[in-house]
């Protein structure tokens, strides 16, 4: 049997082969190295996992996460599956990685992360060919679900957002600049509260103003990240996530102003990861 998960800051996905093909999912907590403890991914493997398929049945395991790409946080998952599946292949692999295999299978392209956070990198034969750091949310991000909702609320508290728009803002969130300031600076991982905005801007995106602010944030993805890299003609631009799935027609009418076309949109990349580890 074959074990892949590919965890975020909140979920992990999981999907496990059996030897006929038959494919079963699974979700648990996301298993970031840094909020989790290897008691905690122990317990979540015993919830969702481990009943069901015992440590000794599984012959490979990929494991993709977010915050894996430092070796020593590679080093202390691999300790931990190696330690817990002592018969099979143990992968560690950071999300991007995961993501691109999923997105661009056995073929060169690019991929995209767009979620609450963002990241890219060009990928050749299976693997990461060059990464431009996206540098976070507070300096970068660019075309995130938390660099939208930055510029959403930076619109909405300089009152340069349409004032039907704004309106409208605070009779779904009850939120004003106070308590979004509050959240900002005080509260506990801002960058999913600036996220929580993208649905409303979703909600939105026939307005102009919505759809322009949209437009600006790929548009400084592309400029800041993708016109760095050495891409192609024949590539396409893969992307995965929430903002790539909801806004996908605005990220690929700004590619092809630049001569760059979309290829595969999916909002998660573990159903397309299961195929690409599926025994031929």
């Amino acid at each position: 049997m074959i074990l892949i998960a590919d965890s975020g800051s909140t979920k992990t996905d999981w999907r496990v082969i059996d030897r006929d093909g038959t494919i079963h999912q699974f979700q648990t907590i996301g298993l970031h190295p840094f909020f989790v403890s290897d008691e905690l991914i122990l317990q979540s493997l015993q919830v969702a996992i481990l009943p069901a398929f015992p440590a000794a049945l599984i012959r490979e395991v990929y494991f993709y996460g977010s915050g894996l790409s430092s070796q020593k946080e590679k080093q202390r998952f691999q300790r931990f599956f190696s330690d817990l599946y002592q018969l099979a292949k143990v992968e560690i692999h950071h999300d991007l990685l995961g993501a691109a295999r999923a997105l661009c299978g056995d073929e060169s392209g690019v991929a995209l992360i767009l979620g609450t956070g963002a990241n890219s990198c060009t990928y050749h034969h299976g693997e990461i060919t060059a990464n431009m750091s996206s540098s976070g949310y507070i300096l970068g991000d660019e075309g995130s679900g938390a660099d939208l909702g930055k510029r959403w609320a930076h619109a909405f508290i300089t009152e340069r957002a349409p004032e039907n728009l704004r309106n409208s803002f605070v009779q779904k969130f009850g939120a004003d600049k106070e308590l979004i300031l509050d959240r900002v600076y005080k509260g506990e991982r801002p960058n999913r509260f600036l996220a929580s905005f993208c649905p409303f801007l979703k909600e939105n995106i026939k307005d102009p103003f919505i759809a322009n602010l949209v437009d600006q944030a790929f548009e400084e993805l592309i400029q800041g990240y993708l016109k760095h890299y050495k891409i192609d003609p024949s590539w396409k631009i893969h992307a995965t996530g929430s903002i790539a799935h909801n806004f996908s027609s605005i990220l690929g009418n700004a590619l092809e102003r630049h001569g760059l076309h979309l290829g595969n949109v999916v909002q998660k990349p573990i159903a397309a990861l299961a195929l690409y580890h599926s025994p031929e």
